[in-house]
């Protein structure tokens, strides 16, 4: 009869591997510095790991439907050229527009991923007259 203490070493090496990729840093994606407003909102995106810029290599805004509302890819692909600002419906030099951006709706609630080795997350709300604030998922 197997003592029931024992731990297969298994289960040990899984646990290990689940908190070592659950402490990855992620992307830091907060609404910029001033009052944001429609049609084209500014977005701050911050890297831990790197000081000098983010890397990521995709851009993607979802309403709460999880309808696309715009995204990016890097072309070429990788986090070469991502930068440490964004204008929702302009693309940064170095990515491809894979959805083109539409119109963002007063009333709404959208999500703005932002995704690389690590990724980041952004809700934000519009309301009726325009204001952009973040919102809890």
């Amino acid at each position: 009869m197997r003592s029931p203490r024992f731990v297969p070493p298994g289960w040990l090496w899984g646990l290990l591997l689940l908190v070592l990729t659950a402490c990855r840093p992620v992307l830091q994606v907060s609404l910029a510095d001033g009052a944001q407003k429609l049609p084209a909102p500014r977005f701050q995106v911050e890297d831990p790991e790197h000081a000098d810029r983010p890397r990521y290599n995709t851009v993607q805004v979802l309403d709460r439907a999880g309808a696309v509302y715009w995204q990016l890819r890097a072309e070429p692909f990788g986090d070469l050229a991502s930068v440490g600002a964004l204008t929702y419906g302009e693309a940064p030099s170095g990515f491809a527009v894979v959805e083109e951006p539409r119109a963002l709706q007063a009333g709404g609630r959208y999500a703005l991923f932002v995704v690389g080795k690590n990724r980041g997350t952004l809700h934000f709300d519009v309301d009726a007259d325009g204001r952009v604030t973040e919102a809890s998922p």
